[in-house]
């Protein structure tokens, strides 16, 4: 029974290949696919569908598909590559411009910079050499008033800033300066200790 079957199987598609060679080769074959003449009347079944169908028909025909020559797929690539390439050379062109500017404001602010350390080593050369010569001041001041009379010392000292006469008596042996303290006027005196005490 199986044998049978497969038998008639093989039968039926080999009478089917014929069948489609025969009506390939004698040019029928469109009619095996196109349909009855009964069903064609019915897929119009009114006046207005026909007109419609046969103005999308005759729409549909007058719009033939776009023709895209060889090669011309690669030549719109080739253009949006070169277009990219273009505004990658602008930017970076940009960017280089920038970065020169960048490169110029740093070269003046390390300019500036090293002015500024130059200006400030002379100013702190100034100040040394300016202490210097009040230490030098101070000094000779201090063996001027130690040689005088205490009395006269006591008196020059009261015209003096308070700084400059603190500074002058601290630099004194302490006996003289003693002496100048016991002549100058109480208050004065006592501003004075205070001061040697601090600076001290």
């Amino acid at each position: 029974m199986v044998k049978t079957y497969r038998t008639g199987k093989a039968a039926m598609v080999a009478l089917i290949a014929v069948s489609t060679y025969v009506l390939a080769t004698s040019g029928n074959w469109q009619n095996v696919f196109s349909p009855l003449p009964s069903q064609a009347q019915s897929a119009a079944t009114t006046p207005d569908e026909v007109s419609r169908g046969r103005s999308l028909k005759g729409k549909a025909s007058k719009e033939p598909l776009p023709d895209i020559k060889p090669g011309t797929l690669d030549m719109e690539i080739l253009r949006d590559v070169e277009k990219r390439k273009k505004a990658l050379d602008i930017r970076e062109a940009e960017l280089e411009k920038r970065e020169q500017r960048l490169n110029s404001l740093q070269a003046d602010i390390e300019k500036q910079l090293s002015e500024l350390k130059t200006v400030q080593a002379k100013i702190d050369e100034s100040m040394e050499l300016r202490n210097d010569l009040e230490k030098t001041a101070i000094a000779k001041l201090a063996k001027t008033y130690a040689s005088m009379p205490p009395e006269s010392a006591a008196q020059l000292i009261q015209n003096i800033d308070n700084a400059i006469a603190i500074r002058i008596l601290s630099v004194m042996k302490e006996r003289a300066a003693g002496k100048i303290l016991a002549a100058a006027p109480p208050d004065l005196a006592t501003r004075l200790s205070e001061g040697l005490v601090k600076k001290r």
